[in-house]
């Protein structure tokens, strides 16, 4: 039976090797982590509808020149976390077929995250895709934040359709989600 001595260089090889193989666990967890696998849609908590015959909205796109129009509101929390990124359109408001998402989006990592204004697409339940460049979305939310702004969909919703499907793509940060995207899902329509 042979015994070896293990040396000091020896034993100084085997506590890097430990602490590579605990290094590589960590970063097999946070991988897992960003990559959207433990996420999950949150459902419906609150509905409610309510209408007003008075616009009195800021934003020109749901202003309209008719005094009688009717501007439709439901509110909820609709939302979706993928990795570090939550997003969650909380109030819908119609008027004319015109469109307004109060979304807000909270960044729960270290490092700051850029949701552009062109990366946002709304998506109807008849599969029609609708821009919204004239939104007020800043886009920056910085490590450990939450923002708000309203996606104001460019055109007119067509009759019949009763819900939405939100994208932010082109998401960058060092924390992104793994596929640079993040879609809420099942936004009702007020009626």
């Amino acid at each position: 039976m042979q015994h070896r001595r293990v040396t000091r260089r020896g034993k100084t090889v085997i506590a890097i090797a430990g602490v590579a193989a605990g290094v590589l666990a960590l970063l097999g967890v946070i991988e897992y982590a960003l990559s959207g696998n433990n996420s999950a849609a949150q459902p419906n908590a609150t509905a409610t509808t309510t209408t007003s015959n008075v616009v009195d909205t800021p934003d020109a796109a749901l202003e309209t020149t008719e005094p009688s129009a009717d501007v439709k509101v439901q509110t909820g929390s609709f939302k979706q976390q993928r990795g570090m990124l939550t997003i969650e359109v909380n109030r819908v408001e119609a008027a004319n077929g015109r469109v307004k998402l109060f979304v807000t989006a909270t960044n729960a990592s270290q490092a700051r995250m850029t949701l552009p204004v062109v990366g946002i697409a709304v998506l109807d339940d008849s599969n029609r895709t609708y821009a919204a460049s004239s939104s007020k979305w800043d886009g920056l939310v910085t490590q450990g934040t939450t923002t708000s702004g309203t996606v104001v969909l460019d055109e007119k919703i067509a009759n019949g359709v009763n819900s939405l499907t939100l994208t932010f793509s082109s998401i960058s940060g060092q924390f992104a989600p793994t596929g640079a995207a993040i879609t809420v899902t099942g936004i009702p329509l007020p009626k």
